[in-house]
């Protein structure tokens, strides 16, 4: 019983010292606090054992600023589809589950390649049906269905497959050909 909470207590207290440099440390305004990203990473022992705090916090970031790669982030992204939209109330409403979406997939997709459930392919997917759905005035609809399958995804209730390029809207070629 004592080694037991010996090793609780140094569990503790290197998990104090493993997050204490992110809660004092300079985190880009308007992304989620990094300390619930944090607490994440520690849940998955698989990942943690891949996969540095650090490094984790750095790909969550990217997510949300962009990097040299993709340099168009969560923040900016969020920013571009609520500005086309002119009701108050259906603007904050949308802003709220952009910020539960983004905090949602960045967690998963920050983790390790081998480990992460989301992956860039569907973010990339997710992220044009949103575009197109704010060109289109579609946008609640299509947030909501895209959320269900965040969550979907993340508690195996759908296989990463069944996200395609067709799932929101049919693919500009496929409709070039058809006519």
């Amino acid at each position: 019983m004592k080694v037991r909470v010996l090793i609780c207590l140094t569990m503790g207290l290197l998990w104090g010292c493993s997050t204490a440099d992110f809660r004092r440390s300079a985190w880009p305004e308007g992304m989620p606090a990094p300390v619930g990203f944090a607490e994440h990473y520690q849940r998955d022992r698989q990942n943690a054992e891949l996969q540095s705090l650090q490094e984790y916090l750095t790909w969550v970031e990217r997510f949300y600023r962009g990097w040299e790669l993709h340099p168009t982030g969560w923040i900016e992204i969020s920013r571009d589809l609520t500005t086309k939209l002119a009701d108050p109330s259906l603007k904050h409403q949308t802003q709220a589950k952009l910020e539960r979406l983004g905090a949602a997939i960045a967690a998963e997709w920050a983790k390790d390649n081998t480990v992460r459930r989301i992956t860039t392919r569907h973010i990339a997917i997710w992220g044009e049906a949103l575009r197109k759905s704010a060109e289109r005035a579609e946008l609640p609809s299509v947030l909501d269905r895209v959320l269900d399958d965040v969550d979907n995804l993340l508690n195996s209730r759908i296989a990463a497959d069944v996200i395609t390029e067709n799932r929101f809207y049919i693919v500009d070629d496929v409709l070039n050909e058809i006519h």
